[in-house]
C-alpha cells in the first residue's frame, strides 16, 4: 500500500485480562500496513505496548488526524474518540454481558458496532443491538486454527489476571485479589496434578515473577511457565491434550477451534462467569466458585450497581476466602471434583466451531470501508 494511502489507525482497548488487546493484536496483523497511535494515558499505553511486542510498529507521536479508530470492549472511549471527528469501529466480544442499556456505547456515534458472534439460544441479543445497519455480527476474533498435535501434557491457563484503570477499583485490591486466586485455585491445581503424575506441559498467564519462581521450584524445567507470545501459546495449544483454563472468551472459543479438551478453573473476572455457562455443554461442572465465596445472587445485585461495583465485590471476595480455612478447603474440593470427573473430550460446546474464526479479518475490511469513506 503507498505511503500516502496507509490508513491512520486510533486504537482504544480496555484492560480486563488480555482478552481486548489480543483482539486488537489479532487484527492489526491483517492490517499490516496501518500507522497506528494508542488512544489513553501513558499507564494504559504502556500496557498495550508491552502486550503487542515489537512486531507491531506503534507511532510515538498522534498525527494530526486519524482516518479512523479502533475501540475494543471500552464503551466509555467511543464519545472522546468520536468527538475528535474520527469514525469508531467498535469490537465487542461480551455484548451478552452487558445488562442495561447505559452499558453500550452510544451506536449513532458509531460507524460500524462488530458484536461477536456467540450462542444466542442461551443468552438473548440485547435490545439496544436489534435491527439497526451499523450493527455487524462477525466471527470469533481468534487465530486461523492449525491441526493439533497433541501428546506434550497438560495445559494450565489463567490468561491476563488483572484488571486495570478501572473507575473505584485500585491496584491495591486488584493485587491483592490476584494474589489470593493464585492461593486458592493455581497452587493447589498444581500440587493436585503432581500427586496424581499427570505431566504439565505449561503453566500460562500474566503470572508475576514471585508465582513464576514458585512454580519452577514445583514443577520440571521443561515447563513453559508465565506470559507467553500470541504464537509460542497457540503452539502450545496444539501440543497440548487437555486445557485448564479460566474461563476467557478468546481462549474457549480458541481451544474449541482445535478440539482441544477443556476444563474450568473458578472465575477471575465478571465477564468469566457467563462466559463459563455460555460456552460450554449443558449440564457440565463449571468448576463454579463455591457460594460462601461468591454468590451468585450477590454477584447479579452488584451487576445492577455497575462494573466497579463487581470487580470491587469480586477481588475482595476471592480475598476473604483466601483467608479463611474453610473456604479455602471448598475451593480445593470444587478443583478436585473437576479433575476427578472430567469427561474425556472436555466440557465445550462442539457446536462453538460454528461461530467461525474469521473475525479478525472481518473487522479489519470494515475498518478499511470506514476509512475510505472518511477520506
Amino acid at each position: 500500500m503507498p505511503v500516502e494511502s496507509r490508513i491512520s489507525l486510533l486504537a482504544a482497548t480496555r484492560h480486563v485480562g488480555w482478552g481486548a488487546v489480543s483482539k486488537l493484536r489479532m487484527i492489526l496483523e491483517k492490517l499490516p500496513e496501518a500507522s497506528v497511535a494508542l488512544h489513553g494515558d501513558a499507564h494504559s499505553v504502556a500496557i498495550t505496548r508491552r502486550y503487542l511486542g515489537p512486531q507491531h510498529t506503534i507511532e510515538a507521536g498522534r498525527p494530526r488526524k486519524f482516518d479512523v479508530a479502533l475501540v475494543i470492549n471500552d464503551p466509555p472511549a467511543v464519545n472522546g474518540i468520536a468527538d475528535l471527528g474520527v469514525p469508531v469501529v467498535f469490537v465487542d466480544s461480551l455484548s451478552y454481558v452487558r445488562k442495561k442499556d447505559s452499558e453500550f456505547p452510544p451506536l449513532d456515534r458509531i460507524a460500524y458496532y462488530c458484536a461477536q458472534k456467540y450462542p444466542t439460544d442461551r443468552f438473548p441479543i440485547a435490545g439496544p443491538l436489534q435491527n439497526r445497519d451499523n450493527v455487524k455480527w462477525v466471527d470469533a476474533i481468534i487465530p486461523i486454527p492449525q491441526k493439533r498435535r497433541g501428546g506434550g501434557g497438560i495445559v494450565i491457563n489463567l490468561g491476563g489476571l488483572y484488571v486495570h484503570n478501572l473507575a473505584g477499583v485500585s491496584d491495591d485490591l486488584v493485587n491483592r485479589g490476584v494474589d489470593a486466586y493464585l492461593e486458592l485455585v493455581l497452587f493447589p491445581l498444581v500440587e493436585l496434578l503432581k500427586s496424581s503424575n499427570r505431566k504439565i506441559l505449561a503453566i500460562c498467564g500474566n503470572l508475576n515473577e514471585a508465582a513464576c519462581r514458585r512454580l519452577r521450584a514445583l514443577v520440571p524445567d521443561t515447563v513453559a511457565i508465565g506470559p507467553q507470545s500470541g504464537g509460542a501459546f497457540e503452539r502450545i495449544l496444539t501440543d497440548a491434550d487437555l486445557l485448564i483454563s479460566a474461563p476467557g472468551t478468546t481462549t474457549l472459543l480458541q481451544a474449541a477451534s482445535i478440539d482441544l479438551p477443556t476444563i474450568l478453573l473458578p472465575s477471575e473476572n465478571r465477564s468469566q462467569i457467563p462466559n463459563a455457562r455460555l460456552y460450554t455443554k449443558p449440564g457440565a461442572d463449571l468448576g463454579e466458585w463455591p457460594d460462601r465465596v461468591i454468590s451468585n445472587a450477590d454477584f447479579e445485585r452488584m451487576r445492577l450497581q455497575g462494573v466497579g461495583a463487581v470487580y470491587q465485590y469480586f477481588f475482595q471476595s476471592i480475598i476473604n476466602a483466601a483467608a479463611s480455612n474453610e473456604a479455602a478447603g471448598a475451593v480445593r474440593a470444587v478443583i478436585r471434583r473437576v479433575l476427578t470427573n472430567a469427561p474425556a473430550d472436555g466440557i465445550l460446546d462442539p457446536g462453538l466451531r460454528a461461530l467461525g474464526v474469521a473475525g479478525a479479518d472481518q473487522v479489519a475490511r470494515l475498518i478499511e470501508q470506514a476509512a475510505l469513506r472518511h477520506r
